[in-house]
């Protein structure tokens, strides 16, 4: 199939979705990105992830155009028929700022990942501007390469005090006591995942403490588990190498929260 993309309001194709490596833009990764799905045609959360589109472009004081996301989304679904991928929006700012929209298979992961939980291992290092999606994503690179060569699926980020912050494309979360602690959003991106994963502890009653846990605190934690857009909530059964505590219900509620709502 010969596949579509936008670029600056216009269908082009897929192949022709190039940038020059001559760009400035493009040499410092001047440029800011989100992700999202499509399920059944409709884009999930759009309004969400245009906000954080904006936000982010404004910490770098990237000037976007004028651009109906939503009405070049539909042109581009409706173009190519799509029903269930997952879609990407890369800003490349500059004088003349290009925006692209462009998408691929849908991102789902085994069921024994939810049922059996997922390894982790922990790397050393802290995201420049943790609050912005931006495209400078060396740091999360290594961290996963990793992850990978240890056999594990995600890295969990820890800064120079020894707080876990945040996956290298995922939020985390520790359970320990009937109390959910989390990173504070000026410490890390806000995902839009985690905000429906905020509902859904509001509702099961649990409490959100807002301060990331120290290293040493999530080996005896009673349920460890990350979130991002492609993943709901997914649980960790593993930590670096080694098996840990975790309630997969409580995981699985949060799941069932997440997906349920959304096309809300």
């Amino acid at each position: 199939m010969n596949k579509s993309a936008i670029k600056n309001g216009e269908l082009i194709k897929e192949e022709d979705a190039v940038v020059s490596i001559t760009s400035r833009e493009v040499q410092c990764n001047f440029s800011v990105y989100e992700a999202l799905r499509v399920l059944g045609g409709k884009v999930v959360h759009l309004c969400d992830h245009e906000k954080r589109l904006k936000e982010s472009a404004a910490m770098l004081n990237m000037k976007l155009p004028a651009l109906n996301l939503k009405e070049n989304i539909e042109k581009l679904i409706k173009k190519d028929n799509l029903k269930d991928v997952t879609m990407r929006i890369l800003v490349i700012g500059g004088k003349n700022p290009q925006v692209f929209i462009t998408y691929q298979d849908l991102l789902t992961y085994p069921d024994s990942y939810y049922e059996k939980g997922i390894g982790v291992t922990t790397y050393f290092g802290e995201r420049f501007m943790p609050k912005c999606k931006t495209s400078n994503l060396l740091l999360s690179y290594l961290a996963l390469e990793d992850a990978k060569s240890k056999g594990a699926f995600e890295a969990l980020l820890v800064d120079r005090n020894n707080r876990v912050l945040e996956g290298t494309r995922s939020n985390f979360y520790m359970l320990k006591d009937n109390v959910i602690y989390t990173a504070g959003d000026e410490y890390v991106l806000s995902g839009v995942t985690r905000i429906s994963v905020l509902k859904a502890l509001e509702e099961m009653g649990v409490k959100v403490v807002f301060e990331s846990p120290k290293l040493s605190e999530i080996e005896s934690a009673d349920t460890l588990f990350i979130s991002s857009t492609s993943m709901a909530a997914m649980p960790v059964s593993t930590l670096n190498s080694k098996p840990i505590k975790c309630d997969f219900d409580f995981v699985k509620r949060v799941t069932t929260y997440v997906r349920a709502h959304e096309l809300d």
